[in-house]
């Protein structure tokens, strides 16, 4: 059988799609990493995917059908690995620095490909995800995100008291 496409629209959950925060689980050391989202999708779209002869696990759920496709950080032919591609609702490339990382709750068409194994299973891969309604990523109360503990003080009179007194001791000559 060939490679099928489909495309699984649902509630994204865990969204680790970035080279920046991808899943670096210590089982994944192999292929240094890999990148993953969760879906909740609704009772025809895990039907669908259940069609495609997809053997990943689709748990039935309160929020909806469940599912998580992954694709490793390096595989073992190039093609394999790397980050999948990831667009904006209008489908332009997303860019983190100005969107932000994907946040749970957000809506999206995640692409995938099933595909015949050498064990003679039906394999899945994470090949893309287009994010058509975004909430914002909040990193609020985790270790991961030191940032999240300051906040932007660019405009106040008190940062810029200190750039100045500390662009002045590096100006300043020492004798």
């Amino acid at each position: 059988m060939a490679a099928t496409n489909i495309d699984v629209k649902g509630k994204l959950q865990w969204a680790k799609v970035f080279e920046s925060n991808r899943d670096r689980a210590e089982w994944t050391a192999e292929t240094d990493g890999e990148y993953k989202v969760t879906v909740f999708m609704d009772a025809d779209m895990a039907k669908a995917l259940k069609d495609t002869g997809c053997s990943k696990k689709i748990e039935e759920t309160p929020e909806g059908f469940k599912v998580t496709f992954s694709r490793p950080h390096k595989g073992a032919q190039d093609w394999m690995g790397g980050a999948p591609l990831v667009a904006d609702v209008s489908g332009k490339i997303w860019n983190v620095d100005e969107k932000g990382l994907i946040g749970n709750g957000s809506t999206g068409i995640v692409k995938v490909q099933i595909y015949d194994t050498k064990a003679g299973r039906r394999g899945s891969r994470l090949m893309g995800l287009q994010v058509l309604d975004h909430v914002v990523y909040n990193a609020e109360g985790t270790s991961s995100q030191p940032t999240s503990m300051f906040e932007d003080l660019s405009q106040s009179q008190e940062a810029n008291v200190s750039q100045t007194s500390s662009q002045e001791a590096t100006d300043s000559i020492p004798f």
